[in-house]
């Protein structure tokens, strides 16, 4: 799901919250540490972003944002704000030169250098994987 977050909506916050969770509070994020990424300009892209994509002049920028129970992919597209919610049980990553997300049938391909991001990225997959554990049993948390 692709949403357009560059004014505050009260709508698509709570269905976003709905598919991901809420933000993490300012506590949350001193006790877990990183819950963002530095930005990684985006170098290819699936059929959702085709329309936002098109009016681009420049490179696109992304970020993403931990949530509780999947995570946002926020695009940066001149002055608007997209975000890509992905929650964690549709969540693939593949981590080479370039970190390729999938969610849903869609992707985006990220250009990463080196250890760019490298912490955010083990903790989101260790929340996927801890995610995964507790859906095949239920007496684990």
């Amino acid at each position: 799901m692709l949403y357009d977050t560059s004014i505050r909506d009260k709508n698509t916050k709570r269905e976003i919250d709905a598919h991901v969770g809420k933000q993490y509070g300012f506590m949350e994020v001193l006790k877990n540490g990183t819950i963002g990424s530095s930005r990684m300009e985006v170098v290819e892209y699936s059929k959702l972003f085709s329309k936002v994509m098109e009016h681009r002049k420049q490179a696109v920028f992304a970020n993403i944002a931990l949530r509780p129970n999947g995570i946002l992919v926020i695009v940066n597209i001149r002055l608007s704000n997209y975000s890509w919610v992905i929650p964690y049980h549709y969540l693939s990553i593949f981590k080479t030169n370039l970190l390729v997300i999938h969610g849903q049938g869609e992707y985006l391909k990220l250009k990463i250098t080196g250890d760019q991001n490298k912490k955010l990225i083990d903790k989101m997959l260790a929340r996927k994987n801890d995610m995964f554990l507790s859906s095949q049993n239920p007496n684990m948390g």
